[in-house]
């Protein structure tokens, strides 16, 4: 019998209903956003948030529309942090398929089984049972593309430098045309909004410069809760020069909160050196 990891957040972080679903996502993407279906894209990778959609769908969408309007993906690797403690310390999600109200995805076993081979870890799929931060990804793709694409979830407790860059050393050998490589995470955690944002903006600046030693000092220097930084490590180790940061904001412009907010950033990485 088929594997199928099924939605745990669907209803929550975003509506169970498929037409409700599809109507919000046409909010985010707009009545202009056309996908480019004449071709694959090049290798790209975006990071985008996780929360729920209320609050950080319109961020993660901007991201979306840039990717799909240069192409569509044949395959998405879905990189995320583990924010249950269940499971191994990296996890990889190797066969069957996840399925959303939108209908179900495909897992790249052949892929995800290299994958795990070359990490040469003891793999425990249970961090995926109740996980969100892949989850939510999904809906946005099938809006985009459909469901014909294969996808690869890994889930990352451990998000240290060492093993972020082995990671994404791993998926460098990987990549290839209509691919695309997401970082899941969300920026700074519960403090205001002003406080937040300059946290936020300390870590940008790192990521501008693709010095990934620099965000981790900097992240630990300045105590900023960046819930996926290790998923936005392995990104940015598979060898792309490029980076667009394309939306940063807080839950605070939806919420009315601005003492307790939560960070979102979208950005888009291209041009893959090999």
């Amino acid at each position: 019998m088929e594997k199928v990891r099924n939605p745990v957040v669907a209803g929550t972080f975003y509506p169970s209903n498929p037409e409700k679903l599809k109507n919000l996502l046409k909010s985010f993407f707009g009545d202009s956003f056309k996908v480019n279906t004449e071709k694959l894209i090049p290798p790209m990778g975006a990071i985008v948030p996780h929360a729920g959609y209320i609050y950080s769908g319109e961020t993660a969408a901007k991201a979306y529309k840039k990717v799909f309007e240069k192409g569509i993906a044949k395959r998405v690797f879905l990189l995320g942090p583990n924010h249950t403690g269940f499971g191994s310390k990296i996890s990889v999600f190797t066969s069957g398929s996840w399925k959303t109200p939108l209908g179900k995805i495909n897992v790249d076993g052949k892929i995800a089984g290299k994958i795990l081979k070359e990490l040469d870890i003891y793999n425990d799929e249970s961090a995926h049972s109740r996980e969100h931060s892949l989850e939510v990804q999904l809906p946005f793709l099938q809006y985009a593309i459909g469901n014909d694409f294969e996808i690869v979830p890994i889930c990352m407790m451990d998000q240290s430098l060492e093993t972020s860059k082995n990671l994404g050393e791993i998926l460098a050998d990987i990549i290839e045309e209509g691919d695309l490589i997401i970082a899941s995470s969300d920026m700074n955690h519960y403090e205001s909004h002003e406080k937040t944002l300059l946290k936020d903006e300390k870590v940008i600046e790192t990521l501008k410069n693709m010095n990934l030693q620099e965000m981790y000092d900097t992240i630990r220097r300045y105590n900023i809760s960046m819930c996926g930084y290790g998923p936005v490590a392995a990104l940015l180790s598979i060898g792309f020069t490029d980076i667009e940061i394309i939306d940063h904001t807080t839950s605070g412009l939806i919420s009315g909160d601005y003492e307790a907010v939560v960070g979102y950033l979208s950005a888009i990485v291209s041009n893959l050196q090999k």
